[in-house]
């Protein structure tokens, strides 16, 4: 079964910018975690709520919403592992 995966702008904007070889990864995992070959790790403590998709030294951070078929994933934000977490609770107000 399919699951719907948006993208706010922040991470669509980062995917962009990124090399070729790495928006690639980034979008073969949104394609996975669509697809149902992958699901999204809760995350824990102050980002409890929130899901991680992990590609190389890349984060991906989502939410899940409800959808008209199911579960869907809202990508909220992404960015390298060593600034992710930290950023997203500071936008978030987390913490």
């Amino acid at each position: 079964m399919k699951t719907k995966v948006t993208l706010d702008d922040q991470p669509l904007d980062f995917i962009r910018r990124q090399p070729s070889d790495i928006k690639r990864a980034l979008r073969e995992a949104l394609r996975a975690v669509s697809s149902g070959q992958s699901f999204p790790i809760p995350l824990e403590d102050d980002l409890e709520g929130f899901y991680k998709v992990r590609v190389g030294d890349y984060r991906l951070i989502l939410q899940s919403v409800p959808g008209d078929s199911g579960q869907g994933f809202r990508v909220l934000f992404a960015e390298r592992r060593k600034f992710a977490y930290v950023l997203f609770s500071q936008i978030m107000g987390l913490g």
